[in-house]
């Protein structure tokens, strides 16, 4: 794993009007892994996200994607450029059946037998979405629902997902599905972003991980340093 930052966060700070949501949060992705932001509920973790995404503008600092500033770039050349999200709560085109809601994911493509490729790709990883092509998204399982949002993200080519709460609302068994799923993507080199209220989750896929309160950044490490932490067992761990 390359120590080389695929992404660099520096003073981010968003507002909701009076209300500051993120106070001069500084981060990395490293190339290679899985880095993960933990955080009780409201803490900031996916203004974050929407931040880098393009959703919500910053009131300043600075976030750069493989060296070059995004802040201003529309979500749309965000896409372009490799950065994808799966949001909180999957968004779903949920009257679209699952092959358009996949398509969907690729709609800034061009390149038809790539698309065709990335299709058969992604159903690899999920193959009960292969089964429900002609499903309509609304009549899914949650936990399909959320395997559909992760594929969909897959159809745009990402160079590095933004993985907002992916397990939220799911049983174990199918939490468990997901995690594996996320350390295939991983390792075939899509660079990850993931944000948890699951933080034994979020700290047994990751290699490096932030702990978020109140919109700042409070401690930083090696996953599984964080994990032994006496400070993040009590607070996050329920240990």
């Amino acid at each position: 794993m390359s120590t080389d930052p695929i992404l660099e966060v520096g003073g981010l700070e968003v507002s909701y009007g009076k209300v500051r949501a993120i106070s001069g949060a500084a981060f990395q992705v490293r190339r290679g892994a899985i880095t993960a932001i933990i955080g009780s509920n409201g803490a900031g973790k996916s203004t974050i996200m929407k931040a880098i995404a393009g959703l919500v503008p910053p009131g300043g600092g600075s976030i750069r994607f493989d060296g070059e500033e995004i802040v201003g770039r529309s979500v749309d050349d965000i896409v372009k450029r490799g950065v994808v999200l799966v949001p909180e709560g999957r968004r779903l085109f949920k009257s679209m059946t699952v092959r358009e809601n996949l398509l969907m994911g690729a709609y800034r493509r061009t390149d038809s037998a790539g698309v065709a490729a990335d299709l058969e790709k992604a159903l690899g990883y999920f193959p009960v979405l292969r089964e429900r092509l002609g499903q309509r998204a609304r009549n899914l399982s949650g936990g399909q629902q959320q395997m559909l949002a992760v594929a969909r993200a897959l159809m745009s080519s990402p160079r590095m997902m933004l993985l907002d709460e992916p397990s939220i609302g799911l049983a174990p068994v199918i939490v468990q599905v997901i995690a594996d799923i996320i350390r295939a993507i991983s390792q075939a080199g899509v660079d990850i972003l993931l944000v948890e209220q699951n933080a034994q989750l979020a700290l047994k896929l990751s290699q490096h991980a932030y702990v978020i309160e109140n919109g700042e950044i409070m401690m930083e490490g090696a996953s599984a340093d964080l994990a032994d932490s006496d400070f993040v067992r009590r607070a996050y761990l329920g240990i």
